[in-house]
């Protein structure tokens, strides 16, 4: 006799003890009479996966009074090689997700680097500009001085000098009514003197606007240049993406098992007419115990896959 026959044959006299058919029991443990009886009769081909059977297990054990978890290690017994066949595969996939995070991250440690070399190099590069600003301001700042040395006592002495050529202008005019000769003499006088008084005015007060070059030291610009391209770069690097979104409707019992990239693994159990919906950034795998009582959706459109009842399959989704 197996360990399901046996198993089954147990449960199904003390059922009969405790005086309950199976369409009492059904309606206790919401499970199909016909799942009920292939677990009295031992029939591993027409039952769900192990992980199913041994929580239906459990359940028919607290009906009828048995224990529950001596029961499920009698199931862990009878499904010892499916289990182990099962346990081994996903080890495979686990490492290569693991081989794929760890690629990831030496590409987002590059990434990283390149943008602290960057920001160093903008940074140099800005030190630099300021300081070769910082020269150009030294020459500027003299400039003021410039009209202490254009005051030398040699203008003042002609300004001086020239001064009484005003005094001549009022002279010529008396002098033009009693002699006509001198005017000559005295008109080339002022002309002399207006042409050297105007030029300490005009030379000497231009230099007033000197503050002008100092307009010249917004050369420092490119540093606010540099930290917008930066702020531009770092802006482009900031990785946005949309989440996707999976229902997970049940025509029939069915334990799930979700994993992803980015994505905690999710561990579920879902009865006929129930449903869950999961999100996920990029790719997710989809365990399925019995693929055949499955139909899933994904952003709102149906998602086909070959799915058979009592089957496990295991399904990869990609949201692009």
């Amino acid at each position: 006799m197996s360990e399901m026959l046996e198993l089954g044959t147990l449960l199904r006299e003390e059922r009969e003890r405790k005086g309950l058919t199976i369409q009492d029991l059904s309606e206790r443990i919401k499970l199909a009479p016909r799942t009920i009886a292939f677990i009295e009769s031992g029939t591993k081909s027409e039952l769900p996966h192990a992980v199913y059977v041994k929580g239906f297990v459990k359940s028919y054990a607290m009906v009828v009074g048995l224990d529950p978890e001596e029961l499920g290690a009698m199931v862990d017994v009878a499904y010892k090689e499916e289990l182990e066949e099962e346990v081994a595969e996903p080890v495979v996939s686990r490492r290569e997700r693991k081989g794929i995070s760890g690629k990831l991250i030496v590409i987002i440690v590059l990434v990283i680097a390149l943008a602290v070399a960057g920001y160093f190099f903008v940074q140099s590069s800005s030190a630099d500009l300021s300081s070769d600003d910082a020269t150009v301001e030294v020459p500027v700042q003299p400039k003021p001085a410039a009209p202490e040395k254009a005051e030398p006592v040699e203008p003042v002495e002609k300004a001086e000098a020239v001064t009484p050529a005003p005094a001549v202008k009022e002279a010529p005019a008396q002098v033009e009514k009693e002699a006509k000769p001198e005017p000559k003499v005295v008109a080339e006088a002022p002309k002399k003197a207006a042409k050297v008084t105007p030029k300490p005015a005009v030379a000497k007060a231009k230099p007033a606007p000197a503050p002008k070059p100092v307009a010249k030291t917004p050369v420092v610009a490119p540093a606010d240049v540099a930290e917008k391209k930066q702020a531009e770069q770092v802006a482009e690097k900031a990785p946005a993406g949309p989440m996707h979104l999976l229902r997970i409707q049940a025509t029939a019992d069915c334990w799930i098992e979700a994993t992803g990239d980015g994505f905690p693994r999710k561990e579920f159990l879902l009865r006929d007419g129930e449903g869950h919906t999961v999100s996920f950034p990029n790719n997710l795998a989809l365990r399925l115990g019995n693929s055949g009582g499955i139909s899933l959706t994904l952003d709102g459109v149906p998602y086909p896959f070959n799915g058979t009842d009592g089957k496990v399959r295991t399904v990869h989704i990609t949201g692009s």
